[in-house]
């Protein structure tokens, strides 16, 4: 690890994670934005996902879902959720 992330850890900054890192310690674990008091976020596989991380979030959790037309993967009968 650098010298500089190593100082910026020891100081509870941006290298670390916990209360220190951030106040009241909740954040989204995708993007690490903090979510403040009556912010609304989404608790998807235990992960808290703020709003404007969500399209990302599924795009990943449902990237093997993904189909073109004509690919040859079309749509089956097994391929509901």
């Amino acid at each position: 690890m650098s010298t500089l992330l190593w100082r910026g850890k020891e100081k509870g900054g941006w290298g670390s994670t916990g209360a220190a890192w951030a106040p009241g310690g909740v954040r989204c674990g995708l993007c690490r934005s903090a979510l403040h008091r009556g912010e609304p976020y989404f608790l998807l596989e235990g992960q808290k996902v703020c709003e404007a991380c969500l399209e990302r979030y599924a795009r990943r959790r449902f990237a093997h879902r993904l189909r073109r037309v004509g690919d040859g993967k079309e749509e089956r009968e097994d391929d509901h959720l």
